[in-house]
């Protein structure tokens, strides 16, 4: 009787639960076959993506994803959401219209769909295949930029991930808040990066964090989360293999040209040196791929900040004594992220760019004294005798 009592709550549980993943696995099919193409490469990967693909077609004929899709886009325009192109693809809400009558789609319209990245390489674009460059500028000379319009400030975009999000950017919208001649605009993004754009696809996202926006320069530090492997087409690619390196090249020179589009001048902010030693290695070898690819784009410069925030051999530099003898933090505590003294010293040299300062007025010269119109012949009243011995001297010449 006992053994009774307890096996129903249990097979009440196994019921409740088993009917949960099923409504899940109705509702969320895509969204499992998203969440397994999000995991990193591994096993789990390996047996989840299949399976969640295959639930996904089985349940496609319900057209339950359309539902799905809807939903999510209807929660983005209730501010449920902050992906910036899904917020561009939700719209804004519809007019409320109480009195007028609800008119339906007609049949076999399309169906609002949530964007979905590419999961092979980005569009094709220049600097894809340029040969791996080694030796990284230590210095960089930033070409001097046409002068700001009165009335008109520059437009400066902020674009990558936590390299950008952490530190720099704050430092750049706190020194840039009082300065007319400059506007900014967040376009960056923690945990992203281009090596997975079934996670996030810098190829959708950037147009809509941009909106109206067009840029006159763009600040380019991105690709911290990038030393991973990743599928193209089915295909694993380890990291650091060849077909890796020519698909992230490819991605990397795409999104280069998209944020270079209209003529914006790209200043890519290099990574700097890390300070565990095999993530050190992968940075590295990311930079060589991106000053590969932006010493081939004209209107981008590949900006080295290692002599400003790295010790004397360019490696990781944590701390640094000021001349006055006080100890400041270069990079924040995780050995990844510039701190803000750190960023400050790079933002310093950035902002002189993006606004020089005004020449000093020339102090007008001071007026030259006027040569007298004869030199020899001009005496001062020092020079001339006195009178009474002018008197003297005639009367002992006349006798």
């Amino acid at each position: 009787m006992r053994s009774n009592t307890i096996t129903a709550p249990i097979r009440q549980l196994f019921l409740l639960l088993t009917g949960f993943v099923v409504v899940i696995a109705l509702l969320e099919s895509d969204g499992l076959a998203s969440w397994a193409n999000h995991l990193d490469i591994g096993p789990l990967r390996t047996v989840a993506v299949p399976a969640t693909v295959a639930l996904e077609k089985t349940l496609a004929p319900l057209g339950i994803a359309n539902l799905r899709g809807d939903t999510l886009l209807n929660l983005a325009r209730v501010g449920w959401s902050d992906d910036p192109a899904l917020l561009a693809a939700a719209g804004p809400l519809p007019a409320l219209t109480p009195d007028l009558p609800r008119v339906s789609a007609p049949a076999g319209s399309p169906k609002p769909t949530t964007p979905t990245a590419p999961h092979s390489s980005f569009p094709h674009a220049a600097g894809s295949e340029a040969p791996l460059l080694s030796d990284l500028p230590h210095t960089t000379t930033l070409t001097p930029l046409p002068p700001i319009q009165p009335g008109k400030p520059r437009v400066v975009a902020l674009a990558g991930d936590s390299m950008m999000a952490v530190g720099l950017s704050a430092t750049l919208m706190r020194q840039a808040a009082t300065d007319k001649n400059l506007r900014i605009v967040k376009a960056f993004k923690s945990g992203t990066g281009l090596a997975r754009p079934e996670v996030f696809n810098w190829m959708d996202e950037y147009p809509a964090m941009l909106g109206t926006e067009q840029p006159d320069v763009v600040l380019v530090a991105i690709g911290a989360n990038d030393g991973q492997g990743f599928v193209v087409d089915g295909k694993v690619l380890p990291y650091g293999s060849d077909g890796w390196r020519k698909v992230y090249q490819d991605r990397l020179a795409s999104y280069l040209a998209m944020v270079s589009a209209g003529g914006a001048r790209v200043v890519w902010v290099g990574l700097p040196p890390m300070r565990a030693p095999s993530y050190d290695e992968k940075i590295a070898a990311i930079n060589r791929i991106a000053y590969s690819v932006v010493s081939q784009q004209p209107q981008a410069t590949f900006w080295n900040p290692v002599t400003l925030i790295g010790d004397d051999q360019g490696r990781f530099h944590e701390f640094t004594t000021l001349p006055n003898g006080q100890t400041m933090r270069m990079r924040a505590t995780d050995g990844i992220h510039l701190s803000d003294e750190g960023a400050g010293l790079l933002t310093n040299v950035l902002l002189k760019w993006l606004d020089p300062p005004s020449p000093a007025p020339a102090k007008p010269a001071s007026p030259s004294p006027t040569p007298p119109k004869d030199a020899a012949a001009t005496t001062t009243s020092a020079d001339k005798p006195p009178a009474k011995l002018k008197r003297r001297v005639h009367r002992a010449i006349s006798g």
